[in-house]
C-alpha cells in the first residue's frame, strides 16, 4: 500500500469513529495500545475532544522517593506495589525512570499482576506476600543512561508489583534509578486513583506509603 493510501485509510477510519456516540468511542479506544491511543488523539481534534483523554504523570509514591539505588545481589525482589482504584480503572499505567548506571552486568525490571484477595483493602496489600504472579511488562539488559518505559493495563480485581534484579554478586553491582514516575491515561473526568508503596531492597519491608488521587 502506498503512503498516500495509508493516510487515506487512516482518515476514513477516523471519520467512521467520529460518527459513533462518545461512550462507544471510549469503549473502542480502551482496546488500543498506549501508542495507538496517542496517535488516534492526534488524528482529529473532534476525536480528541469526544474521547476526553486525560494523561497525568506523578512520582511513583512521593517526590522524596523518586531516586533510589537498588542492590539485590542477583536475586529478584519487589521494590514497589501499585493498587489501582477498582471503581475507576484507567486505560493504562506506565512506569518510567532513568538508569544512572547499570554496572557491568546490567539488570532486569518487570511488572507482575497479582490477584487481590477477597475482602482486601489497599492497606491490606502493603504487607502481602511477594508472589510469583503474571509478568505483564519487562525490560532486561539495562545500560547506563537508559530510559525505562513499562506500560500495563489495569484489570479488575488485580494489583501490580514492580520487581528488580541487579545482576552479579559484587557489592559494587547496583542499579541507581532517577525520576521514578507513574503515568496514568484515562477517559472522562473520573479521578485516576491509586495506592502505591515502595520497599527497601534486600530487607523487604514497607519503606514508603503514599496514596495519590489525581483529579
Amino acid at each position: 500500500m502506498e503512503a498516500g493510501d495509508k493516510r487515506g485509510c487512516t482518515m476514513k477510519q477516523a471519520s467512521a469513529l467520529t460518527e459513533l456516540p462518545s461512550e462507544l468511542k471510549q469503549r473502542v479506544a480502551s482496546f488500543l495500545s498506549v501508542r495507538d491511543l496517542m496517535k488516534l488523539t492526534k488524528t482529529s481534534k473532534s476525536i480528541r475532544s469526544n474521547l476526553d483523554v486525560t494523561l497525568v504523570s506523578s512520582p511513583l509514591t512521593d517526590r522524596a522517593s523518586q531516586n533510589k539505588v537498588y542492590q539485590t545481589l542477583d536475586t529478584q525482589q519487589c521494590f514497589a506495589t501499585v493498587v489501582p482504584n477498582q471503581e475507576s480503572l484507567p486505560h493504562s499505567m506506565t512506569f518510567c525512570c532513568g538508569v544512572i548506571s547499570a554496572g557491568r552486568s546490567g539488570g532486569i525490571v518487570c511488572i507482575k499482576e497479582q490477584e487481590i484477595p477477597v475482602n482486601s483493602s489497599p492497606n491490606d496489600l502493603k504487607e502481602t506476600s511477594f508472589a510469583v504472579g503474571k509478568v505483564v511488562a519487562t525490560i532486561a539488559d539495562l545500560y547506563d543512561g537508559q530510559r525505562i518505559v513499562l506500560s500495563f493495563y489495569p484489570q479488575r480485581n488485580k494489583y501490580y508489583q514492580f520487581w528488580i534484579r541487579s545482576d552479579g554478586f559484587d557489592d559494587d553491582e547496583a542499579l541507581p534509578f532517577e525520576s521514578m514516575r507513574l503515568c496514568c491515561i484515562g477517559f472522562g473526568a473520573n479521578p485516576m486513583d491509586y495506592t502505591a508503596y515502595q520497599y527497601d531492597d534486600n530487607v523487604q519491608r514497607r519503606r514508603r506509603y503514599f496514596r495519590t488521587v489525581v483529579k
